[in-house]
């Protein structure tokens, strides 16, 4: 392991993460310029990047594919590569296209749209928010079967009925509910189904604001703010006070609840028991993305009506995969009504990845064991450190009891946790010497200037920086997530980052 962190790559940026793996989903930024320059796409920084989170840096097959259509088809207008038929037409219709193209060849569907740079902006923002995106290995099939490859990236897989295994491993986790399990093509295509699917039924009823509860993910925010016509927002995930007096004045016009458990990425996760009394009072569903933590930790679905899950992470753990899970309570008032829509809507995983996929969620169980272990030891580590000001973790005062009632295993914590730091930013992060990039859920420790890369537009003004602190966000704030290494290892790497 030692030997792994002091290799030279890690400290290149735009390397990817895994290295050498054509798959992976992350990318390196190892100094905070790195990160600055990824965000302001200056091209000094995205000239480097083999690799980035699939859903905001197009896969280098995908880029190829877009190549061949200029060069064969002499497409030279806006084009987008999606997951399926169902997805271009869902778009074409959203965005009222009148005059477009659907290409379909060897699986892959491009939409092609008037040369329009405002209707570019929407429909690239819509695949990035709804995650309807063609995995890496659709694409690498592809550029194989048209002789632009001439081989696949080798790896170890499971053939015989992946998508099965991967069902039959999730529903394992909730042994006495026997849950409706959708597989999706990425976790917020889950997170955008379910969304849409009460939403449809709602607004029948004239019911159209949608509630945050909680500071959540970048793309569950936006979904929210673009696609409803209103929503309101409790930023303090526990404050339940705040839900019940909103819901007193208005439930009658309230479509819906979006909660992640915990949140991302301060750790904070509601009373499950009185958040389920509030909201079955008031007939109102309630989707809880579960990602940061992942089924195989926790078990909302007591509470929910729809849990989402993100398998490209605690699931995966390898970070060379993008898949979802939408998981419904049979149990739920909405059951009957919310199938068929989720059925509709859902745009489902291509089979190679789900091979993957299936080989890799057997080790899930014991891959979250291992980081709980590593997470309990460096929160404590952390806690002791003059440079580090607070330490968010689901063990934390503030949430070790709520979380308790919802953890699957005792003791057991989320793989996540996120560190204030009182030294400057750029001294620590620097000098750190392990994984620095987007993602997390992965057997590697990784961590990320989650402010920075989730909320740039915010860390850049002093009314934006306000507005986050206000909101318990410091723009120094560093989100880990911890892998599998021997912990004295990575406290150490911590320690020597730490020294002033």
């Amino acid at each position: 392991m030692l030997k792994e962190i002091n290799e030279p790559h890690r400290t290149l940026c735009g390397e990817r993460i895994p290295f050498e793996n054509i798959h992976a989903v992350s990318v390196s930024l190892p100094h905070l310029s790195d990160v600055i320059g990824y965000e302001e796409k200056r091209t000094e920084t995205l000239s480097r990047l083999k690799s980035g989170y699939p859903r905001f840096v197009a896969h280098s097959y995908i880029a190829r594919i877009l190549d061949y259509n200029r060069e064969t088809r002499k497409i030279d207008s806006p084009q987008f590569i999606v997951s399926s038929r169902k997805a271009a037409d869902r778009i074409v219709q959203k965005f009222s296209i009148q005059k477009c193209q659907i290409i379909e060849d060897e699986g892959i569907v491009t939409l092609v749209i008037p040369n329009r740079k405002d209707l570019e902006k929407e429909i690239l923002s819509f695949i990035q928010h709804t995650g309807c995106l063609a995995s890496s290995r659709k694409a690498e099939d592809f550029l194989l079967k048209k002789g632009i490859l001439q081989e696949i990236y080798r790896e170890k897989v499971e053939k015989e009925n992946p998508i099965e295994k991967i069902r039959s491993t999730l529903s394992s986790f909730y042994p006495d509910s026997d849950p409706e399990i959708f597989l999706s093509v990425s976790g917020m295509n889950g997170v955008y189904t379910a969304f849409e699917a009460f939403d449809r039924i709602q607004r029948k009823k004239g019911k159209s604001i949608w509630i945050r509860l909680g500071w959540l993910y970048v793309d569950n925010i936006r979904i929210l703010e673009k696609y409803t016509e209103d929503s309101y927002v409790i930023h303090n995930a526990t404050d339940l006070e705040d839900l019940e007096k909103f819901l007193k004045q208005n439930a009658d016009k309230v479509a819906g609840i979006i909660t992640e458990c915990p949140t991302n990425p301060l750790l904070l996760v509601p009373d499950y028991t009185k958040l389920k009394s509030i909201v079955d009072l008031y007939r109102i569903p309630l989707i809880a993305d579960v990602s940061v933590a992942g089924s195989a930790v926790v078990n909302v679905l007591p509470y929910a009506d729809a849990i989402v899950e993100s398998l490209t992470k605690f699931a995966c753990g390898n970070g060379d995969l993008m898949m979802g899970s939408l998981t419904l309570n049979k149990n739920s008032h909405w059951y009957r009504e919310i199938l068929p829509i989720c059925k509709e809507l859902v745009e489902e995983p291509y089979r190679r990845d789900c091979e993957r996929l299936a080989f890799e969620i057997k080790d899930y169980e014991t891959r979250v064991l291992k980081i709980s272990a590593n997470v309990k030891k460096l929160a404590v580590f952390f806690s002791e450190q003059p440079g580090i000001r607070n330490v968010f973790w689901t063990g934390s005062t503030e949430s070790f009891e709520n979380f308790s009632k919802i953890a699957r295993i005792p003791e057991i914590q989320c793989g996540v946790l996120s560190i204030e730091l009182s030294i400057p930013l750029e001294t620590f992060y620097d000098r750190l010497t392990l994984l620095k990039g987007p993602s997390f859920g992965t057997e590697f420790t990784l961590n990320m200037l989650y402010v920075y890369l989730a909320h740039y537009e915010l860390v850049t003004n002093e009314e934006g920086k306000k507005f986050l602190k206000e909101n318990g966000l410091d723009p120094n704030l560093i989100r880990i997530s911890v892998g599998m290494e021997d912990p004295d290892l990575l406290i150490r790497e911590y320690k020597k980052a730490l020294e002033v």
